[in-house]
This record gives C-alpha cells, sequence and structure tokens, in this order.
C-alpha cells in the first residue's frame, strides 16, 4: 500500500452544532508516522497519531496549547524537561500543560497509536486558519524545540517522523 491510496482526512469542524469522527481502519505501519485529524472547534482539537517506531524524539514544548495524549495501543516512554521518564501503556494517557517541554520514544514491538487532544485560550478567533492536522494556526506557531527554534514536523530531529512513510499492507487499527 502506498501513499497515493490512503486519503488524506479532512477534521470535521464542530461550529454550531455537534459532528462525530471516528478512528476506525486507520492504516499501520512499517515505518514513519501518521497524524490524522479527527474533528476541531474553535478552542480544542483531536487527531489521532501512529508511530511505527521511534517518535517525537527532541525537546519541544507546545506554548499556545494544553494538550494529552491518550495510548490506544502499544507504549511509549514521555521524557521531560525537569529529567523526569514515564512509560505509558494502553489505556494510559499523559496531560502536557502548555509550556512543559517533553519528548518520547515508542516501544517497537507494535505500532504505537494515541489519541492526542489539544486546546487553549487563542489568540484569533474562527477556524479559517487551521493546520492539515486540525490545530489552529495561531497555537501550532508556538511550538518551539528546546532550543527556541519553531518547531517543524518533518524536521530530522523529530526522529520517526521525518522518514519516509511505508504502510503495513493490509494491517489496520480497529478495524470494521
Amino acid at each position: 500500500m502506498d501513499d497515493a491510496k490512503i486519503a488524506l482526512r479532512a477534521p470535521v469542524t464542530a461550529v454550531d452544532s455537534a459532528v462525530t469522527f471516528s478512528m476506525r481502519n486507520l492504516p499501520l505501519l512499517e515505518q514513519g508516522t501518521t497524524y490524522d485529524p479527527l474533528a476541531t472547534a474553535e478552542n480544542l482539537w483531536v487527531s489521532v497519531k501512529v508511530y511505527a517506531s521511534g517518535g517525537e524524539n527532541a525537546l519541544h514544548s507546545h506554548g499556545g496549547e494544553d494538550h494529552s495524549f491518550i495510548v490506544l495501543q502499544g507504549k511509549a516512554t514521555f521524557t521531560f524537561g525537569d529529567g523526569r521518564t514515564q512509560l505509558v501503556a494502553i489505556h494510559e494517557g499523559v496531560m502536557i500543560p502548555r509550556g512543559v517541554e517533553y519528548r518520547f520514544e515508542a516501544d517497537e514491538a507494535e505500532n504505537l497509536v494515541m489519541l492526542r487532544v489539544g486546546g487553549g485560550e487563542r489568540q484569533v478567533k474562527g477556524l479559517e486558519h487551521v493546520s492539515r492536522v486540525g490545530t489552529p494556526m495561531d497555537v501550532m506557531k508556538q511550538t518551539k524545540f528546546a532550543d527556541g527554534a519553531v518547531k517543524v514536523g518533518d524536521d530530522p530531529k523529530n526522529g520517526e517522523t521525518s522518514k519516509k512513510r511505508i504502510y503495513a499492507r493490509g494491517k489496520f487499527f480497529s478495524p470494521e
């Protein structure tokens, strides 16, 4: 299975009414990562991330949002800016307040699948400027590496994220 056969998801937006979304049939990976938006409202956004291995390897922080990761499959070791580490396994999560530095590394025994929920007090109102992963751009621009550089998703410091994505043929998370 190649990238051309996997449709890029767009987040459903919740503006004046409730919306539903699904995490079923997410393709699993041999290499690389996926970061798919699920739903976005003005001050809350939800996405799902899949890692074949590795993780977000460079220490970084999100200055514009509080966010949480909930592990749906696999496990990851989170390392925080204060030096603490924590193994987070299936059906466990981590809550990360804005400005707190962290990184994580997936256990390579199986794909790491995490629900990512973010929210924040925004400077810009509305949903006109939302990233491809469903996060408002004014929030995304406040994400920085520990050295102060703006964090870009495919930067080699991000480890697995910078690798070519290779889908695992016929393998999906939560197949219908």
